[in-house]
């Protein structure tokens, strides 16, 4: 029974936010649904989880949207091997690029932030080779429907999404590689000191990410069944959002794929309920923003309030000790 309450006391102020924004919508627009809103929006919660795992690593992988950009083309020009053996090219080839930017980062010391500036643009512009500088599709249209089948309640895109949520909540939290991770992100020199191999976790992390980039990138064109040279360049800005909103530590070393699920669930009915009553995409942006602004500012002052306390605890431990 502690162990629910600490559950949900770790989560509570996500949850708290995504239950008000769920019984906003329904009050303002009565025919919302909540899991048709999410389940249009689940290449970005893929995608937001790729950028956590470099986020929890102390990283930042600015490059994910056009990875996920070049794995829907790719996987429109090679469809003609099956959509299905296209998607899976698609990921593994942006997987080993990801892995390939993750080596170069360690191996140089260059800033990932800085680094993945440049493999941002360099990325887009290879998409735009694979797609010849125009929107491509694919020629079997019906070749799509396999996607839009149903395993039990699930479809084949949220079973997907959910299981690469459960299956990083795993790796990172029960394997010495995740584990590592976190280390790396919250006192890198420390644990580099204590034997943890710092290129490898970087190899993993930006793996990840640009694997994630990918899945959502080429499961997004193979439901439409088009690419585009610019397709997917606001899934980076909406993937930041989720995963801070969501909990997910800009300093690194904090945050699990739960605070992932909950950042974009909270994105997902927030964007669909406000397109659902007709508002512009800015508008959707602007309440995208506050939402942020407030939930890092709750966030921080709950940290200041709980540091502090902490600290005051000691000191009466210390003080007890002296008297004693």
């Amino acid at each position: 029974m502690r162990s629910v309450s600490t559950w949900f006391a770790r989560y509570a102020l996500q949850l708290g936010v995504l239950v008000i924004v769920i019984v906003s919508m329904y009050a303002l627009y009565p025919s919302f649904r909540v899991e048709a809103s999410i389940e249009r929006l689940i290449p970005l919660g893929v995608i937001a989880a790729g950028l956590a795992v470099t986020m929890i690593a102390g990283e930042f992988d600015l490059s994910i949207a056009s990875m996920a950009a070049l794995a829907g083309a790719l996987t429109v020009v090679l469809s003609g091997l099956g959509l299905i053996v296209s998607v899976l090219i698609a990921i593994t080839v942006c997987t080993l690029l990801g892995m390939l930017q993750g080596w170069a980062i360690a191996k140089l010391g260059i800033n990932s932030l800085v680094f993945t500036v440049g493999t941002l643009v360099l990325i887009r512009g290879l998409t735009w080779l694979v797609c010849g500088g125009l929107a491509i599709s694919i020629d079997d249209i019906a070749a799509s429907d396999i996607f839009y089948g149903r395993l039990f309640f699930l479809s084949p895109l949220s079973a997907t999404g959910l299981v690469i949520l459960i299956g990083l909540g795993i790796f990172l939290s029960r394997t010495r590689w995740g584990r590592e991770l976190y280390a790396l992100g919250s006192s890198r020199q420390e644990a580099i000191a204590a034997g943890v191999r710092y290129p490898r976790g970087m190899v993993i992390a930006f793996g990840i990410s640009a694997g994630c980039g990918a899945v959502g990138g080429s499961l997004t064109s193979a439901l439409s069944g088009s690419a585009a040279p610019n397709a997917l360049e606001s899934m980076l800005v909406a993937g930041i959002a989720a995963a801070l909103v969501g909990g997910i530590s800009i300093a690194g070393g904090r945050g699990t794929m739960v605070n992932v699920f909950l950042g974009f669930a909270i994105i997902s009915v927030l964007s669909a309920g406000l397109a659902g009553m007709g508002a512009k995409a800015f508008v959707s942006q602007l309440f995208m923003g506050i939402f942020l602004l407030l939930i890092v500012l709750a966030e921080y002052f709950i940290q200041r309030v709980s540091a502090e306390n902490s600290r005051k605890r000691r000191r009466r431990l210390v003080q007890t000790a002296a008297a004693g």
